[in-house]
C-alpha cells in the first residue's frame, strides 16, 4: 500500500509537471505584429516570433500590396487582424490570421466617409471597429460580420471644437479610440479640440455610440490630448498630451474623469521640441511608460501609486533611434519594445519588473517606418 501511494505522488508530481512545462513552452513565443507606413518597402504588417524568454525576434510573414496599415488591433481569439488604411482613401482593412504558423491575409477593405484614420479598437463583442480619424477629426462605426469582414460605416461622429496652438488646433483631431474596462464606454482624445469625448456603446442600437453622462472633458489649452488607457481595475485614466509632452492623471467612477494630477515628461533643462505619442502600463500596474518624439526621443518611465493613481517620474531612457510613435510591453512583462518611425528600426529593452527601469537587450530589427507593436500568443 506504501508503495502504491508513493508510486501515486509520483506520477502525480510528473504529471503537473509535464503541465506546466508545457503552460510555460506555449506562454514563451508570442507573435509580434507591426503596422507600418509603406513608404520605403511593399510589405505593409510584419510578423515576428517574439521570444519572451530572449527577447529576441525571428520574421515570420508580411503583407504585400496594401498601402500604409498603420494601427492594428486583433481579436481576443487571434485570428483577425484589422488596421487602418492611411491612404488617398482612408478606411479599414480586415486580415485573416493564422495564430500558430503567422502567416496573415488580406481579406477585405471598406472605405472611410472621413479621411486621416489613425487609430483603431475592435469591440470585445466582435461586432463593430471604430476608427478615430485624425484628418476629419470624427469616428467611424464599421459593423463586422460574423465572418470577420468589415461592413459599410453605418455612423459618422464629428467633432467640433479648436484650441490655441493655431498651427496644430485650428480644427478637431481625433486620435485614438480607448474602450473603458467593462467595454460598455469609449472615450476619444482629440488633440486640435483639447478635449477628450466619451461614448457610451449600444450594440444593438441603430447608433452604436452615443454621448456619455459626461460627453466630454476639456483639457489644459494647448495640450493637444492622443492616446489614452485605463488601470485594470478602471479607477484611473492616464492621458498622454503630444503638444505639452504632460501626462493627466484622471480618476474614473460611475464613467465620469477628474483630474487629479498633471505632469511632465521632460526632463528640467528640456528645451527642444515636444512630440509625445504612446502610453502603456506594465502588466502589474507598477509603472506607467510614455514614448516623446520631437527632439527628446526618449521612453519615459514612472512610478505609480496605486491608492491614488498619481505618478512620480524616474527616469528619461534614450529610444536609441528616431520617433518613437509606439511601443509595447511584451505579455512576460520582461520587455518593452520601441518602434521608430523615422529611423525604420524596433529596439527591445529589458525590463526591470522589480525597479522599471529599461536597459538595451542588444536586439533591434530594421523595418521601414513602424508605428505600431501588437502582441498575439503563438498557439
Amino acid at each position: 500500500m506504501k508503495n502504491l501511494l508513493l508510486n501515486l505522488f509520483a506520477f502525480l508530481f510528473f504529471a503537473l509537471s509535464l503541465s506546466v512545462n508545457a503552460q510555460n513552452k506555449k506562454q514563451r513565443y508570442y507573435h509580434l505584429l507591426v503596422g507600418t507606413y509603406t513608404r520605403t518597402q511593399n510589405q505593409g504588417i510584419f510578423v515576428y516570433e517574439f521570444d519572451s524568454k530572449t527577447g529576441k525576434l525571428k520574421l515570420e510573414h508580411t503583407t504585400e500590396g496594401i498601402k500604409n496599415p498603420s494601427y492594428l488591433t486583433i481579436n481576443k481569439e487571434g485570428t483577425k487582424v484589422y488596421s487602418v488604411s492611411e491612404q488617398e482613401t482612408s478606411g479599414v482593412s480586415y486580415f485573416q490570421f493564422n495564430n500558430k504558423t503567422g502567416q496573415i491575409s488580406y481579406q477585405n477593405f471598406q472605405p472611410s466617409p472621413s479621411p486621416g484614420g489613425c487609430y483603431i479598437s475592435l469591440t470585445n463583442d466582435d461586432k463593430y471597429v471604430f476608427t478615430a480619424n485624425y484628418g476629419g477629426g470624427s469616428v467611424s462605426v464599421f459593423p463586422v460580420k460574423a465572418n470577420g469582414e468589415v461592413a459599410p460605416v453605418n455612423q459618422l461622429i464629428q467633432h467640433e471644437g479648436t484650441s490655441i496652438n493655431e498651427r496644430r488646433q485650428n480644427k478637431p483631431h481625433a486620435h485614438c479610440i480607448y474602450p473603458s474596462v467593462d467595454g460598455s464606454h469609449y472615450y476619444v482624445p482629440d488633440l486640435g479640440a483639447d478635449k477628450v469625448f466619451a461614448y457610451q456603446y449600444q450594440a444593438d442600437a441603430n447608433k452604436p455610440l452615443i454621448p456619455a453622462k459626461q460627453p466630454s472633458i476639456a483639457i489644459t489649452p494647448g495640450g493637444g490630448p492622443r492616446h489614452f488607457i485605463f488601470n485594470k481595475k478602471g479607477t484611473f485614466a492616464y492621458l498622454v498630451e503630444e503638444l505639452t509632452a504632460h501626462v493627466s492623471v484622471y480618476s474614473h467612477q460611475n464613467h465620469e474623469l477628474k483630474q487629479v494630477q498633471r505632469i511632465s515628461m521632460n526632463t528640467p533643462d528640456f528645451k527642444g521640441t515636444n512630440g509625445a505619442a504612446d502610453i502603456h502600463l506594465s502588466q502589474d500596474g507598477n509603472y506607467l511608460y510614455a514614448s516623446n518624439r520631437g527632439t527628446a526621443n526618449e521612453i519615459v518611465i514612472f512610478k505609480v501609486d496605486k491608492n491614488n493613481g498619481t505618478l512620480t517620474k524616474i527616469d528619461n531612457v534614450s529610444c536609441k533611434g528616431k520617433t518613437p510613435r509606439n511601443f509595447s510591453i511584451d505579455p512576460s512583462n520582461n520587455f518593452l519594445l520601441v518602434a521608430n518611425q523615422d529611423s525604420n528600426d524596433i529596439f527591445v529593452f529589458k525590463r526591470d519588473t522589480k525597479t522599471g527601469l529599461l536597459t538595451y537587450s542588444g536586439e533591434t530589427v530594421n523595418v521601414g517606418a513602424p508605428v505600431c507593436l501588437k502582441f498575439t500568443p503563438k498557439l
